[in-house]
């Protein structure tokens, strides 16, 4: 009975050593799959700002300054419908490190919001 305990003492090390970078890398993707939610709803948010304000008249230049001011990484395009504006983003997806200086991923969105009559 002794000889089976004692081959089985450095088990557990092993074990643990081989599950700690497995961990670690579980931990490191669903951080980053959370970061990237986070970068998506920013982008959403300034992309539907930026066109609400459109919409009620606020001019291209302020809109796409303060856009520039909350995502600084991300370029703005903007069409004028008759009836509404439509705005268009796209950003960079970061992760919290480099991978070898990749872009991974693309963050686009697009939001379209109807033109607001002022009455005189």
């Amino acid at each position: 009975m002794s000889r089976c305990l004692r081959g089985d003492s450095g088990m557990v090390t092993l074990e643990t050593a081989l599950m700690v970078p497995m961990l670690v890398f579980i931990t490191f993707a669903c951080v980053s799959i959370i970061g990237l939610g986070l970068q998506t709803l920013s982008l959403s948010d300034a992309t539907r700002t930026a066109a609400r304000e459109l919409a009620r008249g606020t001019e291209s230049d302020q809109v796409s300054a303060a856009f520039q001011q909350r995502e600084p990484e991300a370029s703005i395009v903007i069409n004028w419908n008759p009836g509404s504006v439509s705005v268009h983003t796209v950003k960079p997806g970061r992760f919290f490190v480099e991978f070898l200086g990749q872009e991974l991923f693309t963050l686009e969105q697009t939001h379209v919001a109807p033109r607001e009559t002022q009455s005189s």
